[in-house]
């Protein structure tokens, strides 16, 4: 009997009209005959009542630093909410169902409290459940510690656990649900006439991820890599196929994606001995780089850039970062975006190399000019293979 784990964001679970379509959903995927694991996420966004965020606000209003293993328990509490009201609705419908917390699903993590990482999963539990014709619903977002504390998975937290649970169960699919129909070529809002992608692979998809795309968090697509299985993002609220990553995509117009990371500065530091410091100081290690005799970072605008004061060289004004992942067999090269972005009148403060791809810092109010140049450019080389 197939095995399919599903898993179901904050947005999809937070009403009761959109819980209906949610177990319509699972309820067809077990009358298929597969055996069903789902994962959910709190029901909400910040201001929800059972939302994370809300929750952890109760905290602040007490006082600042709290322990991290009291802030962690109380964020994995909006996860198992959606378990529980998951599970029974339903049982409420002639469904056998069980709901289970990331402990009792046997998802072991490291210390690190509120982005705690996955070292082990022992899904004998789980195993059990489905042997006795259950719907497992697990609560996302939360693993233990071998001291029993309650761990939480940081952002993108119940996406990673989904996956973990498909590699460690063995399942034949994994489907992340959420309120888009799939991996856009890049941001839909920003775009709106951006196709969405059918397929794409690990390493594109990872590399997006890390670049500032949403759609699917860097861990979540790591840990696909590394239990090697593939995964399908797509919308709670249409039947579209969505898009399935793992498998190596068509291109669009030579390009896989485009993503646009905003509120960035850009850093140029001298000094050798503290890459270490630099790396953590920049929004990802893929945009620290060394160049000739200095190193350049990309930094969130608003964060403290403390550390670096006494090798800072310059500073930008805020940027955005575009990044642009193609496909090497069709001849595309790093040149040919930049000659598009120089006939635009777009001067980058900085270019990062990645691989298959590339990235450059442009001026924040031409930034959306430069994402539809580069944009166009793909289209037109569709329109030219067509």
């Amino acid at each position: 009997m197939p095995l399919i784990v599903q898993k179901y964001g904050g947005t999809s679970v937070n009403t009761q009209e959109k819980r209906e379509k949610v177990l319509a959903k699972i309820i067809s995927a077990k009358e298929k005959g597969n055996k069903v694991v789902v994962v959910v996420s709190a029901m909400g966004r910040q201001g929800e009542p059972y939302a994370t965020d809300t929750l952890l606000g109760l905290l602040q209003e007490i006082g600042p630093d709290v322990q991290g293993r009291t802030k962690d328990l109380l964020a994995s509490c909006g996860e198992i909410i959606s378990a529980c009201i998951m599970a029974h609705s339903l049982e409420q419908k002639g469904h056998k169902a069980c709901a289970c917390t990331g402990f009792q699903a046997g998802i072991k993590t490291n210390e690190n409290f509120s982005n705690a990482e996955i070292k082990e999963i022992n899904p004998e539990r789980i195993k059990k459940a489905l042997q006795e014709g259950e719907i497992v619903i697990v609560a996302g977002f939360q693993g233990w510690t071998e001291d029993l504390s309650i761990t939480t998975l940081g952002r993108g937290g119940s996406d990673t656990t989904a996956i973990a649970l498909g590699g460690a169960l063995g399942a034949d699919l994994v489907e992340i649900y959420t309120d888009v129909p799939g991996v856009a070529f890049t941001d839909p809002r920003l775009i709106p006439e951006a196709p969405y992608i059918k397929e794409i692979d690990f390493t594109s998809m990872h590399l997006l991820a890390r670049s500032g795309s949403k759609v699917v968090h860097p861990r979540a697509v790591k840990a696909a890599i590394n239990y090697n299985i593939p995964f399908k993002v797509r919308s709670t609220f249409s039947e579209e196929e969505g898009t399935l990553i793992g498998k190596k995509g068509e291109s669009f117009g030579g390009l896989y994606g485009l993503a646009l990371w905003k509120d960035i500065v850009i850093v140029k530091a001298k000094g050798s001995g503290q890459e270490g410091l630099w790396q953590k100081v920049a929004v990802d290690g893929l945009f620290c780089q060394r160049q000739d005799d200095e190193y350049c970072l990309a930094v969130q605008a608003n964060n403290d850039t403390q550390g670096l004061e006494e090798n800072k060289a310059m500073v930008s004004a805020n940027c955005c970062l575009l990044t642009a992942l193609w496909d090497e067999e069709q001849g595309m090269i790093w040149e040919e975006l930049e000659k598009i972005l120089q006939a635009e009148g777009i001067e980058s403060k900085a270019h990062f190399t990645i691989p298959s791809g590339g990235t450059w810092a442009v001026p924040e109010d031409q930034a959306e000019q430069a994402l539809q140049a580069i944009f166009a450019y793909s289209r037109s080389q569709v329109q030219k293979a067509g």
